[in-house]
């Protein structure tokens, strides 16, 4: 059988008008072209759904009854292509990404409000995760997109740069090296450290840095979380030397961040999808987002 969506739609709208012409004006056709698809559609049909006269059209029995299932098969094809629809323009849909944790802290909730404002519709799902399981997901295809630091390999990979997230410093207010607008890195030889540990896609950068530089200093404490090496700064227990996207913010009433210098280093912020699979609309929303956002910042 081959009955087609305008051969339908031409009879639902004789059948809603009751006349030929009121309904070729609605689908903006001919009278000719109306008559002749509610013909083409009986013929396949093998059934007559009007019953024509020089005065008016009435619907036979058969034509009553696509006339009612008929009108509801439409309707809910239009509701679903205008879903769709929705959902090629970026109007609804759920983003699933990962990024590490400094990166849900430091950029996401810029990027979750303007998401929002644009498209309303669209929610998120995010894990915030050690930098190495972010890729991980990504390469097996768990989340959409990702965000991380560090080196990141893997063919199957796109990657691409978003910006550069500074090295800094953070001391307790009352440590001489708070007194400082920036600190040179050999200044930190002969002090006890507080390291983000290696699930962190900084910490290597960190350590070369240290080596680089000649500072010879004592691994004091590793931890996982960002959190929790700012509490042991607060307690005086050491300095920390962590991304700027983790490090407390200039109100911070215990806590000083200053500016490593000499050299002054920054990790990479990359954007991670998989080479293979397309981005869902709304992944590309927000991929689009983030770069228009955070790109290139320094």
């Amino acid at each position: 059988m081959n009955v087609g969506l305008r051969q339908l739609r031409v009879f639902l709208a004789v059948a809603k008008h009751g006349s030929f012409s009121r309904a070729a004006e609605h689908v903006a056709a001919s009278q000719s072209a109306v008559s002749l698809a509610v013909q083409q559609l009986e013929t396949e049909l093998g059934v007559r759904l009007l019953d024509r006269t020089t005065r008016q059209v009435r619907m036979t029995l058969v034509g009553q009854t696509l006339a009612a299932t008929g009108s509801r098969l439409i309707g809910e094809l239009d509701a679903t292509l205008n879903e769709l629809r929705d959902i090629g323009k970026q109007h609804r849909g759920r983003v699933v990404m990962a990024c590490v944790p400094s990166v849900a802290r430091g950029l996401m909730p810029k990027c979750v409000a303007y998401c929002a404002k644009k498209w309303p519709e669209v929610a998120f799902s995010i894990e915030d995760i050690a930098a190495r399981d972010v890729i991980a997901k990504v390469q097996r295809g768990d989340v959409e997109l990702g965000l991380s630091g560090g080196e990141i390999a893997g063919s199957e990979l796109y990657v691409e740069s978003l910006m550069q997230d500074p090295l800094v410093l953070v001391t307790h207010q009352e440590d001489m090296l708070a007194r400082r607008k920036s600190v040179p890195w050999i200044k930190l030889s002969g002090r006890r450290l507080i390291m983000l540990n290696n699930t962190s896609g900084s910490r290597q950068q960190i350590v070369d840095t240290l080596a680089g530089t000649g500072v010879h200093s004592e691994i004091f404490l590793e931890l996982a979380q960002p959190s929790s090496v700012l509490a042991m700064v607060e307690a005086s227990l050491g300095v920390a030397v962590m991304p700027e996207l983790v490090a407390p913010y200039a109100s911070h009433p215990i806590l000083a961040t200053r500016k490593l210098v000499t050299p002054s280093v920054s990790r990479t912020i990359f954007l991670v999808r998989r080479r293979d699979r397309s981005l869902s609309p709304a992944a590309s929303a927000v991929w689009n987002a983030l770069q228009h956002l955070f790109g290139g910042s320094q």
